[in-house]
């Protein structure tokens, strides 16, 4: 039988709007149900959701991928950067949650709906009945990684790119995979014969 569910995460995090940032601290209520009945898919879903939004989300800084140039002082700063197709509104860092998060969990547990507030009173809700066909979503939002932002080219045309954990690193991959020899620093030499052996 599914279950349905909800939680409650909380995070602070920044919003670059109007060439200020501005410091919020965000509650969502996340409606779920579950898609399995393995405990421990259901566990691992869980806990990379929990994960996503207290490790990667918790203290990033939304700005709009557009202001590409501020993206990059922020990242070229140290900073933890989270890229949104328009303004950071709480409305659309609600509907990014839920792409997000469903992708991530990967069909183990599903988000039905997204509840988000500020602090201001106001709820902004966001669920799978509704479309977001009209906003543009980048990749990331329906990757299942930890990924949070679109790849940003500095000034110079050089590429940042910092390591990035797996759920594998982190112990959150799913049990079927786990199982599998993936080790990718492993390095396989092949004896290639000839048909004939006298060339």
């Amino acid at each position: 039988m599914n279950v349905r569910i909800a939680q409650l995460v909380t995070f602070n995090a920044g919003i670059w709007y109007n060439d200020v940032l501005e410091m919020n601290s965000y509650t969502a209520k996340l409606w779920m149900i579950t898609q399995t009945y393995d405990t421990q898919e259901q566990s691992i879903a869980f806990q990379r959701m929990k994960h996503f939004v207290y490790t990667e989300l918790d203290s990033t800084i939304f700005v709009g991928s557009e202001l590409q140039d501020k993206c990059n002082q922020l990242t070229q700063a140290g900073l933890n950067v989270t890229t949104l197709p328009g303004a950071a509104v709480d409305q659309l860092i609600g509907i990014m949650l839920f792409h997000k998060l469903n992708a991530i969990m990967e069909g183990r547990i599903v988000v039905v709906e997204v509840e988000i507030s500020a602090g201001d009173g106001v709820i902004y809700l966001h669920s799978e009945n509704e479309t977001s066909e009209s906003i543009p979503q980048p990749d990331w939002w329906h990757q299942a990684d930890l990924v949070h932002s679109e790849l940003l080219s500095t000034a110079d045309n050089r590429i940042s790119i910092h390591p990035v954990a797996t759920w594998r690193d982190l112990d959150l991959d799913w049990p079927s995979n786990t199982n599998m020899s993936t080790d990718s620093d492993s390095i396989v030499f092949a004896d290639f014969k000839k048909n004939n052996e006298t060339e």
